[in-house]
């Protein structure tokens, strides 16, 4: 069979296979031009919401009053710290920089206020003045005058400056501040002194056990030789304040925290007391290996046999 009878047998169609493709062509022509144009004849049913967005603004109005009852309720039963019944608390005369926990609860302050008070005097802040104790922000207007006659500040709590020039305390004349004894506002007010140099220099001595020589001040982190030259003139060191470690009792996880002996020298400190009893000196530490007259030097002034 050829290829032209081939396609007369399969592609030729009679006169009634024509009439039924011609049909079907014009159904489906007029399907398609139906579905192109009935929009044009039809009118679109408008969807009515109304109800279902009643119903929305019914639950949110409900949900509204539910809230206000909630902070309603919480904000009669809160009770401020400060309105603790005046029958427990009581008043006496007291020092704010030397008042225990105990005392503090008894003015009437509670567990968190005095947490508060605790914290800032274990950074180094004194109340230096009445102004001092009103400035915590734990304690009320209304609490601190119920007792502000009682405060009592010793006068040598503090340095009257309000008619020394200011350059006194930056570093440019004769006001001096004693690093061993000094608060945070005391280092502030050097020459060059932030509050984040003031808690490093602060945290520094407390490692240390004090400070033997303003000079240590360059080992301070970030403390440079430029910003300490602005106001070294201002600083005065009272060696008789450091805390001494006494070799003879120390332990090694002690001594090992001091940053002047590093863990091999502390070992060998316990390791001789150990063995041949307690120090007589502090020059006794010379006879270990590892102490040169360098690093005796350094930390001798640290050390104690009493």
């Amino acid at each position: 069979m050829g290829f032209k009878n081939f396609l007369r047998e399969y592609f030729t169609f009679n006169r009634r296979e024509r009439n039924g493709v011609f049909i079907l062509l014009a159904v489906i022509l007029a399907v398609i031009l139906y579905l192109s144009f009935s929009d044009f004849f039809s009118s679109r049913k408008k969807t009515d919401f109304s109800k279902f967005e009643k119903e929305v603004a019914q639950f949110e109005a409900e949900q509204n009053q539910s809230v206000d009852s909630v902070l309603s309720e919480a904000k009669n039963n809160f009770k401020s710290p400060d309105s603790t019944d005046s029958n427990n608390s009581e008043r006496f005369l007291f020092n704010p920089n030397t008042l225990p926990e105990d005392d503090w609860k008894r003015l009437g302050l509670s567990d968190k206020q005095i947490k508060v008070i605790k914290s800032y005097e274990s950074k180094g802040g004194k109340f230096k003045s009445k102004e001092d104790v009103k400035k915590m922000y734990c304690i009320s207007p209304k609490l601190f005058a119920s007792f502000e006659q009682y405060i009592q500040i010793p006068a040598d709590t503090y340095r009257k400056v309000t008619k020394a020039p200011l350059s006194l305390w930056k570093g440019a004349g004769g006001g001096t501040v004693e690093l061993n004894s000094a608060d945070t506002t005391d280092i502030i007010s050097l020459k060059g002194i932030g509050p984040s140099f003031a808690k490093r220099i602060i945290k520094y001595r407390e490692i240390l056990g004090g400070f033997i020589k303003k000079e240590q001040l360059l080992e301070v982190y970030g403390l440079d030789k430029e910003k300490y030259n602005l106001f070294s003139s201002a600083v005065i060191v009272d060696d008789s304040k450091v805390k001494k470690i006494n070799i003879n009792t120390v332990t090694f996880e002690e001594l090992k925290k001091h940053p002047y002996i590093k863990y091999n020298i502390a070992n060998l400190i316990i390791n001789y007391r150990k063995q041949h009893g307690n120090y007589v000196s502090v020059e006794d530490i010379k006879q270990l290996d590892l102490v040169n007259d360098e690093l005796f030097a350094k930390i001798a002034s640290y050390l104690t046999v009493q």
